[in-house]
């Protein structure tokens, strides 16, 4: 299986070798404004700094191009290859795996997604984070710092099961 690098780097080689031969964008900022893709993503993409995992990016991106590099992934596929991975002997699966799978692979795609968007506050300068810090409660990173790293034993997160009850302010706010 091919690294992130590896593939950010075909990605990106593929997207500036389209772009230089369609005549329907006049420049990568007009190409992100036709397809409302947050400002500077494409850069990043065409330089190889990020991936396009985004499932509605890469349905943008594939339907504008035609570049099979950004041919959308199918779900169950995804889940599929990490069934098969996790489970390797296993004929049968029970839902209940099945599903642990479906939402541990989303999860780990979500993760991916978020250490790109956080890298983007990394890069910026201190107003950017100010911005971040209004706009994303801490209690709620807090929150979710706190449970991913129960999940990682089963008795911590038994007694972190106890004592939770709290409510993400983020979803309240939606």
């Amino acid at each position: 299986m091919e690294n992130s690098k590896v593939i950010r780097e075909k990605e990106a080689a593929a997207l500036r070798e389209w772009f230089s031969t369609q005549k329907k964008y006049g420049s990568w900022s007009a190409m992100e404004r036709a397809l409302k893709i947050t400002k500077d993503y494409l850069r990043h993409i065409k330089s190889g700094e990020k991936r396009a995992v985004d499932p509605q990016l890469r349905r943008k991106l594939y339907e504008v191009t035609g570049l099979e590099i950004f041919k959308p992934i199918p779900n169950n596929l995804r889940v599929r290859k990490q069934v098969s991975r996790h489970q390797e002997g296993s004929t049968q699966t029970s839902k209940q795996a099945q599903s642990a799978s479906e939402r541990a692979a989303k999860v780990r795609g979500l993760l991916v997604t978020l250490a790109d968007e956080l890298e983007f506050f990394k890069q910026q300068p201190e107003q950017a984070r100010k911005i971040f810090r209004k706009m994303v409660p801490g209690e709620d990173v807090g929150y979710i710092t706190t449970l991913l790293r129960a999940l990682y034993n089963e008795d911590q997160f038994q007694r972190w099961l106890l004592f939770s009850n709290y409510k993400l302010k983020s979803k309240e706010e939606s």
